[in-house]
């Protein structure tokens, strides 16, 4: 029987992207068998939620804080009294 050894040129495989690797993996690890990652994750999910609200009540009295004062000045030289009482509780609930 004859053999011929024939050469044939094959193109090199291109790369994985990088984006595509990351995404395969984060869902690999999200969806994969680590049963701990499984139950973990709602427990971390839960703890950013708190973070996020508690930072967001934060945010809302220290904006109120600064509506306060922003009204306290408006008043400050056509009411003195008021505006010395507005100034009064923007400094009180700070100390909270």
């Amino acid at each position: 029987m004859f053999m011929q050894k024939v050469s044939v040129m094959v193109p090199p495989l291109r790369p994985v992207p990088p984006g595509a690797a990351w995404a395969s993996n984060a869902v690999s690890w999200l969806f994969g068998g680590d049963a701990l990652v499984r139950t973990g994750l709602p427990g971390w999910l839960e703890a950013a939620r708190a973070k996020l609200t508690v930072d967001r009540a934060a945010r809302r009295e220290a904006r109120s804080r600064a509506d306060l004062l922003a009204l306290a000045r408006r008043y400050e030289s056509s009411q003195p009294e008021f505006a010395k009482d507005l100034f009064a509780a923007a400094n009180n609930d700070q100390g909270r």
